[in-house]
């Protein structure tokens, strides 16, 4: 329990005038309860924050929360002062990816074992430091290595997809060797079209949607993931994508066994296929508008269409802004003095990150916009990200429903750290406000998922 004490204590910025409760729950204090006291209460079933708020827990649950002093403390009760703080619920990340270390590819990640050791030790408090006490990976790809992270200590509640529903040769296994691809995503999605290009070793009926899903449910996944992704490089080019019939029979199949599909969606194009195969949440805004004017101070009627029919179906939307926010910070020189990086990397992963080495994705990222100077790249990326951000907020004002997730990390960039780059996932208005009924303030509430 005392992770979740202490990672629930969070420092924020004060966030608007505040409103006044009595207190609720059971008064009388025992021995063994903790009673946080003074503290600035913040949770998404309050309007406004509540000052001077005092919170008792008693065996992992909530015993009471309000302005009224619960009684004394007597002896056996632990005393927290939260004189200065604000106390919000163990917050949410519903879209990692946690066995990888941000800016580093595989081979230099095996090139640099102790520093990746380090890396994953110091996982877990990452998030917990930015208020994290549960987070979803979405695409499980080394379970062994999400199983040590999940036996810490000390971190937060780990959930996952499994491994996610990739459509044969398509976004996920296009940048990876075929030699290797398969065996990275073994619970591909067959595609007939493309019988020549699988290994005649996979057989069809085990990579339907029902074994896929099967598998995700038997590995106890919480959600099943897939794709839709007609590439974004144009030195790729187009990848395969699958048939609205073959993600309807994995939402069928998903549903059977009470699993939310989740679906990887960026562009119009792709929310669109969002509209016509309904799953339950798309795991990115919409920045890329293709065709679509993105000039004049009202969205394009196309997008609207889009993001009014996908609110009506009752599809949720994860914005992840931080997917192009996380690009153009590679082209900040202050962003690696950023002092919470000291905590939540290690000191060896940071200065890898500013030597030659470490800096390869920037020299990358350079070359794919053609060469430009480092603010006009920072500009593009800025443009690109607006565009997801006024999608966004038109969805959410007119009723869709927002779910929080970072997509943490969300490309081989060293700007999208463990717990950092959930944070500053939205402005500090919004960081009390998620999608999570269990992450309520009230009485008779688990504490958290995971007390120890």
């Amino acid at each position: 329990m005392w992770r979740a004490i202490v990672a629930s204590i969070v420092v924020v910025p004060c966030l608007t005038a505040c409103g006044e409760n009595r207190s609720a729950g059971t008064s009388a204090m025992a021995p063994g309860d903790v009673w946080i006291q003074d503290v600035t209460l913040i949770s998404a079933e309050r309007a406004m924050p509540l000052p001077h708020a005092h919170v008792v827990v008693r065996g992992g649950k909530i015993a009471a929360a309000g302005i009224d002093l619960p009684g004394a403390a007597e002896p056996g009760v632990t005393v927290i002062k939260g004189t200065g703080k604000y106390l919000v619920p163990g917050l949410i990340d519903g879209h990692v990816h946690l066995a990888q270390v941000p800016g580093m590819t595989p081979e230099q990640e095996a090139a640099m074992p102790e520093a990746v050791e380090a890396y994953d030790r110091q996982l877990p408090r990452s998030y917990l430091y930015f208020g994290f006490t549960a987070v979803v990976d979405l695409n499980v790809v080394d379970r062994p290595r999400l199983e040590r992270l999940r036996a810490a200590d000390v971190g937060p509640a780990i959930f996952d997809c499994g491994n996610a529903l990739a459509i044969a040769n398509g976004y996920g296994m296009a940048g990876l060797p075929p030699a290797v691809r398969f065996e990275l995503y073994p619970n591909f999605l067959y595609d007939s079209r493309q019988a020549k290009s699988i290994p005649k070793k996979y057989a069809p009926e085990d990579h339907s949607p029902e074994a896929a899903v099967g598998r995700v449910a038997a590995g106890g996944g919480v959600c099943v993931k897939t794709f839709y992704e007609p590439g974004f490089d144009p030195r790729v080019g187009k990848l395969p994508v699958p048939t609205v019939e073959l993600i309807r029979q994995v939402r069928e199949a998903s549903h059977q066994r009470k699993l939310p599909l989740l679906l990887h969606a960026n562009s119009l194009e792709a929310h669109r296929f969002a509209v016509e195969v309904k799953p339950d949440a798309v795991v990115h805004g919409m920045w890329n508008w293709g065709q679509a004017n993105t000039g004049g101070a009202e969205l394009p009627t196309a997008v609207r269409d889009v993001l009014d029919q996908e609110r009506l179906a009752g599809i949720g939307m994860m914005p992840t802004s931080r997917v192009i926010s996380g690009l153009g910070d590679l082209f900040s020189p202050a962003f690696l003095d950023d002092r919470h990086l000291t905590r939540v990397l290690p000191a060896q992963i940071l200065s890898w990150y500013r030597s030659k080495d470490g800096q390869w994705f920037v020299r990358e990222m350079v070359q794919g916009m053609g060469g430009l100077s480092a603010e006009r790249a920072r500009g593009v990326l800025v443009g690109i990200q607006t565009l997801g951000l006024r999608a966004s907020v038109l969805f959410a004002r007119e009723g869709g429903r927002i779910l929080f997730g970072s997509d943490t990390p969300s490309a081989p960039t060293y700007a999208n750290p463990p717990g950092y780059n959930g944070y500053h996932f939205t402005p500090p208005a919004a960081r009390s406000r998620y999608d999570g009924e269990r992450a309520l303030f009230r009485p008779g509430r688990l504490r958290d998922d995971r007390t120890r």
